[in-house]
């Protein structure tokens, strides 16, 4: 009987522990072995509708976030962080696939997808990336970058690094520039569609 109590306790205090799991940045590292090609150049920003994922206000530990609503102008100071193959393959907080090999990051609060210019004041490297996820909560920092980010912003090394930000807003395209060259829009005359 008091096997079993104890397992079932270290079963609980494990469950209770992976509360956090997703966001815990113990044991994340560099990759053993880096490929020859990564993909340092910037995202290109475009628009893009928001995710359905991912942008609702949240709490986490106790904390509150609520997400931008009008983040056009977006600017921010504060300390980067870089988060890598613990992360690597799992899923974004909007759905998609973390790959630290791009241009990509992590912000608590501006929607997703967004576009951020990131400067590095230590060195003054500048890099574009797509934020996708969620992160960091540790400490004060403002954005966890991906391994190539920090790459490129050389702040592999230090771990961390005072950075600004200054978010890309992409305008939204008009209807006329989505149709690609030689393909005329099809019209509907609905008129001709209503019941008599």
């Amino acid at each position: 009987m008091r096997a079993i109590l104890v397992v079932i306790t270290s079963l609980l205090f494990s469950a209770c522990s992976n509360q956090q799991g997703r966001y815990d940045m113990h044991n994340d590292k560099a990759p053993e072995r880096v490929p020859q090609t990564i993909h340092v150049e910037d995202a290109h920003p475009k628009y893009e509708p928001y995710s359905l994922a991912g942008n609702k206000d949240y709490t986490l530990n106790g904390q509150s976030y609520k997400i931008l609503r009008k983040p056009k102008g977006y600017q921010q100071a504060g300390i980067a962080s870089w988060y890598g193959e613990k992360f690597h393959g799992h899923r974004t907080s909007n759905g998609e696939v973390y790959d630290m090999y791009s241009m990509s990051a992590a912000h608590k609060t501006l929607p997703l997808p967004s576009y951020v210019e990131v400067t590095n004041q230590n060195n003054g490297k500048k890099a574009v990336v797509r934020v996708n996820d969620r992160g960091p909560f540790h400490n004060q920092r403002v954005i966890d970058l991906s391994y190539a980010a920090a790459k490129k912003l050389d702040v592999l090394k230090t771990g961390t690094a005072p950075v600004s930000l200054r978010l890309i807003s992409p305008e939204k395209p008009k209807a006329d520039e989505c149709t690609p060259p030689g393909i005329m829009p099809i019209m509907f005359n609905w008129r001709r569609f209503q019941m008599v």
